[in-house]
Formats: C-alpha cells, sequence, structure tokens
C-alpha cells in the first residue's frame, strides 16, 4: 500500500498540478475506494485541522522576517563585513559568501530566501574577481542550503510539529552541524580557488574598517541569539519567538538602519503571503492524505514490515536515507517531510534511534534535495535570479552535492556532532 500511494502521487504531480492539491486528491481519492463514502465527510475538518496549530503561526512570521530583512540590505551589510575580515586570504571571497550565508541561514530560516539574496550579493563580486563562473554558482547554492539546517529553521519547525518533539532542542541540535557543513565548504572553496589562482586577491582592510563595519552589522547578528535562546531558555514558545523576531527585524530595518521603505514593506508581505499560503496549502492537503494513512494503520503495517524484515538499525538509516535522496530529486522539502516523516518516525522510535539525531540527518538530506534536479527549489531560484540558463547552475553544483553528501557521512558516523550541544545545554 505506501508503494502504490506514493507512485499514485507521483504520478499526480507529473501531470504539473499544485503539490498541494495533488496530496490531497490522493487522500480523498484513496479515502473513497478503501474506506468508502464516510472518508469524504471528514476531508474537511481534516485540512483545517492541518493548519490550525498555534506552532504553524511561526512559519508565515519567519518568512516575512526574512523578507523584511532581505530588503532592507542587511545580506549585504553581512557579507560587506565579513569581506572586511577575510577577504585578503586566499580564496576569501569565496570564503566570505560560505561564511555570509551561514550568518544569513541564522537570521532566516530559509535556504531559498538565503540563496536568492547571496545571489545578488556575491557572484557579481566573485565573477568580477575573476572567480570561475560555475564554481561561483555551485558555492552559492550549496552554502544556500545552510538556511534549513541553522536556527530558526522552518524544516526543523515542521519536524518538531509532526513527531511532537521539542523545537528548542531541534534548533540547538542542527548548530554544530550546520557550523561543520559550513567549514567543509570553506575548506572545498580555498582548494579549489587556490588550484585554480585565477582570482584576483582582495587588498587587507585596516582594522578601522573591520571594526566599524562589524558595529554597524551586530544589531542584525544580535536577532538569532534572541529566537533561539528566548526559545531553548522557556522564556517564550517558537511561535511567540517568530513573533519578537519579525518585530525586532522590522525595527532594525526601519529605525537602526533605516533601509525599508514602504513599498519594500508592503512587497515583504506580500511575498511572505504568496511563500506561506503555498507551504500551508501542502501542509493542508498532506493531512488529509495523513487521516487516510493513519485509519488505514500504513504506519502500523510499515513498522511490522521492516520488524520482520529484523533490519540492523544502521541498514534501516541507509536505505532510508538512500530513498530520500531519491525523493528529493523529484518532491518538493515540505512535501517530504509531511508525506514521509509521519511513516518513518514510529520505525525510528521503535529502532531505539535518537529522533533528534534523526531530525538533523533528515534535515541534511534535504538540503542536498535543494539543490538537485530536477525540482531542486535552489536551481530556479538563481537561475531566475542571475538570468541564467539553470543548465549551468545544475553543472556547477555537481561537486557540492559531493561535499554535502560526504558530511552526511560524517552526520551519520558520529551522531555526537548532533547530539553533543543539547546534551550540555540541558
Amino acid at each position: 500500500m505506501p508503494g502504490a500511494l506514493l507512485a499514485g502521487l507521483l504520478a499526480l504531480l507529473a501531470t504539473g498540478i499544485p503539490v498541494g492539491l495533488g496530496i490531497a486528491i490522493v487522500g480523498v481519492t484513496v479515502g473513497y475506494f478503501v474506506i468508502g463514502d464516510s472518508s469524504l465527510l471528514g476531508v474537511p475538518s481534516s485540512a483545517f485541522a492541518g493548519v490550525s496549530s498555534f506552532l504553524l503561526v511561526a512559519i508565515p512570521l519567519f518568512i516575512l522576517m526574512s523578507e523584511i530583512l532581505r530588503r532592507a540590505g542587511i545580506t549585504e551589510l553581512l557579507f560587506e563585513t565579513v569581506t572586511r575580515w577575510v577577504g585578503h586570504l586566499p580564496g576569501g571571497l569565496a570564503v566570505a559568501a560560505v561564511i555570509t550565508s551561514a550568518l544569513g541561514a541564522a537570521i532566516s530560516g530559509s535556504s531559498v530566501a538565503n540563496a536568492a539574496a547571496m545571489a545578488i550579493v556575491a557572484v557579481p563580486p566573485m565573477l568580477e574577481r575573476g572567480y570561475d563562473r560555475r564554481f561561483t554558482y555551485g558555492l552559492i547554492a550549496a552554502s544556500g542550503t545552510l538556511g534549513i539546517m541553522i536556527p530558526p529553521s522552518i524544516p526543523l519547525l515542521l519536524y518538531g510539529e509532526i513527531t511532537e518533539e521539542s523545537i528548542g532542542t531541534l534548533f540547538i541540535a542542527g548548530i554544530i552541524p550546520g557550523i561543520l557543513l559550513a567549514l567543509m565548504l570553506i575548506c572545498y572553496a580555498v582548494f579549489v580557488s587556490v588550484r585554480g589562482g585565477v582570482y584576483q586577491p582582495m587588498p587587507k582592510a585596516p582594522w578601522s574598517e573591520r571594526i566599524s563595519y562589524t558595529v554597524r552589522a551586530t544589531p542584525a547578528l544580535i536577532l538569532p541569539v534572541v529566537i533561539v535562546g528566548g526559545i531553548y531558555s522557556g522564556m517564550v514558545t517558537p511561535t511567540e519567538a517568530a513573533a519578537v523576531g519579525c518585530t525586532y527585524a522590522l525595527f532594525v530595518a526601519t529605525v537602526i538602519y533605516r533601509s525599508l521603505s514602504l513599498r519594500d514593506l508592503w512587497q515583504a508581505f506580500f511575498d511572505a503571503f504568496t511563500t506561506s499560503a503555498m507551504i500551508l496549502f501542502i501542509i493542508s492537503g498532506s493531512h488529509v492524505l495523513g487521516t487516510v494513512v493513519t485509519k488505514l494503520q500504513i504506519s502500523q503495517d510499515l513498522l511490522e514490515m521492516v520488524q520482520a524484515m529484523n533490519l540492523a538499525p544502521w541498514a534501516f538509516v541507509v536505505a532510508t536515507m538512500v530513498l530520500l535522496f531519491a525523493l528529493g530529486m523529484i518532491l518538493e522539502v515540505i512535501s517530504i517531510i509531511f508525506i514521509v516523516l509521519p511513516l518513518l518516525h514510529p520505525i525510528i522510535l521503535s529502532l531505539g534511534l535518537d529522533p533528534i539525531w534523526f531530525a538533523i540527518v533528515f534535515t541534511l538530506n534535504m538540503e542536498i534535495a535543494l539543490i538537485t534536479p530536477p525540482v531542486g527549489m535552489v536551481l530556479y531560484v538563481m537561475a531566475g535570479v542571475l538570468k541564467r540558463p539553470i543548465t549551468e547552475i545544475i553543472r556547477g553544483i555537481v561537486p557540492f552535492v559531493g561535499v554535502l553528501a560526504v558530511c552526511l557521512a560524517v552526520l551519520l558516523l558520529v551522531p555526537g556532532f548532533s547530539l553533543w550541544l543539547p546534551s550540555v545545554l540541558q
């Protein structure tokens, strides 16, 4: 049954139908033919229940926060600040791009928004300094995916909503893996830059300039501390933290930096509304399908099948990672989370695996999904922003998929990267 459901869903989505609607149609169809007419009566309430959670209010707020900061030019300020510190080093602009993406991830929670902002800010100066075009595109796309690992992360927020794991613990668990991935991207960027030797190094910035830029960027850098610290300390819920972060972002953009016009603010609200509507529509449709899956006890059947196969935990995890990689090539990240995770989570618990650790490797797999064709959202966003053929960006991203895969293998083999910091702070 799970295989038939997935095959039917993929066949329907191949027609180009909106993802949320396609998922709901599969749920309604299966419910009608397997359960009967009574299943149709619960569709409206099920669709509404999927998006009526107080926690999900955080999604549009985090998205709005990201849009406000992006339109206020905060990403450009962060890039200029980091460049003053590392721009003169080997591969300096490439290193600055990765560090800025990591900082941008900490104030956005969205890989797509992070990659779009970095494509605008970092690509032109890198190309002007002689960096290879494909390498530049691949680096910006790959480092942009840090947006869903480093907190506040919308996928980790949804993971906690589905599995009822602590959002604060999930956010804290993503910090070290996010830093590890950033360091691996930096090492690869330096290696390629030095080996190529075609870029023009930047002059070393004076200390006075470094300090002045850092002081100016500090109000923006406080934001992730406010959000993650507030959640983990218990002072605010994730939804309240999103509201605080959104308000603080608006204050920083309009009062401190004064770089956000009324027109920009309106556009930020509009873009946040459309993106949030798309995500919540997918969640609503997924809840319709999830209700049918629950009534048919598919999760229980799948759990019994895995137990009957007597798979070792590591074998199940490896098989799951391969499945997620394949799904990531043809489905959007939010869809994968709501379709697959409710089925996987009971099995993870039954095998004695740590759900927090699994959340992190799951999320890193979704990072890979964001930059793998044909559905990798970051690829399409960058192609649109840069007005370049998507094939050119795909060719540039290939080696960076390998870097992310190596990082995934490290996190699978060494759970301590994901679990040490939460254990220390508990």
